[in-house]
């Protein structure tokens, strides 16, 4: 008897079919019912329910599921244990990221991958968050604000702040806001936010200003890029245009002015329990975080 085959069970219950399963581990469908079956004979016992629309466990399938989903996680543990006595943590994780959190993680994870040369990761690009982490079989997720299930742990990362931004041919073209009030006299672009609100009222810090714009986009990405362009300001999280402050290719416009966007989390089940080599990636994207912060 396999352990992937006792894993592979339990996520197959978890997700309620061979095919969302087969979708989260990127497996051929047919894989994973013929390992479920051979299970089955092997332990001479039906452990699903089949149906046209789902897959429900047994009464002893379940049974089953509720023994493995607390012992799995702590053989995993222990084999961990013995694995890191070498001082060379192997495994795979499976992290999502909401967009722009996998650009503002890039560095870190590049570095995480460079110092773990046994390790392998492997990014899935999430737009709900948390909830995702069961349908893709995630191990971690970028989440940003409340969490409202209890079943997950959330680890603080970072306070998402933003800022005005422009590159210094913009500013070199047309001048630099000297205060809120200056905006009005600036070409600005803005974020149509999916609710289809539009994001042209900031409260600051040091103030709060509403603007007008003839450039709007529910793109992110879009107006990231038209900003690099030098066609106008943009609000963006301070984080993420660190590097490029840094490097002279974006201009921090008023550096004394920022609003608060939200909070942002690493989140993982806390039912599931995380394998060694996501514990360590998370604490190694905790500490790299607040390494940068201490530094900004």
């Amino acid at each position: 008897m396999k352990i992937d085959d006792l894993k592979l069970f339990v996520l197959v219950v978890e997700l309620g079919g061979f095919s969302s399963a087969a979708d989260a581990l990127n497996l051929p469908r047919s894989n994973v019912s013929r390992r479920i079956n051979d299970l089955e004979k092997e332990l001479n016992i039906n452990l699903l329910t089949r149906t046209t629309r789902r897959l429900t466990p047994t009464p002893i399938g379940q049974e089953y599921y509720n023994s493995l989903k607390d012992i799995l996680p702590e053989l995993d543990r222990a084999h961990e244990l013995v694995k890191t006595q070498s001082q060379s943590p192997t495994g795979k994780i499976k992290v999502g990221l909401l967009h722009e959190a996998d650009i503002l993680l890039h560095d870190v994870i590049h570095s995480f991958l460079h110092d773990h040369p046994n390790i392998s990761l492997e990014t899935h690009l999430s737009a709900l968050g948390y909830h995702d982490i069961l349908t893709y079989g995630l191990d971690a997720c970028v989440h940003i604000g409340a969490i409202s299930d209890s079943s997950f742990i959330a680890r603080r990362v970072a306070p998402i702040k933003g800022k005005l931004y422009a590159t210094p041919e913009y500013v070199s073209k047309y001048g630099r806001p000297g205060s809120l009030a200056d905006l009005d006299e600036h070409f600005m672009v803005l974020l149509r936010r999916p609710d289809g609100r539009l994001d042209n009222h900031w409260v600051f810090n040091k103030g709060e200003v509403t603007v007008n714009s003839r450039l709007v986009s529910n793109s992110a990405y879009y107006i990231r890029h038209a900003v690099f362009q030098g066609d106008g300001i943009g609000m963006f999280a301070e984080l993420m245009m660190k590097p490029f402050v840094e490097r002279g290719e974006i201009i921090d416009l008023l550096p004394d002015h920022e609003t608060f966007f939200d909070e942002v989390s690493l989140v993982y089940p806390r039912r599931k329990g995380l394998s060694f080599a996501a514990r360590l990636f998370i604490d190694y994207v905790l500490e790299e975080v607040e390494k940068i912060q201490g530094l900004s």
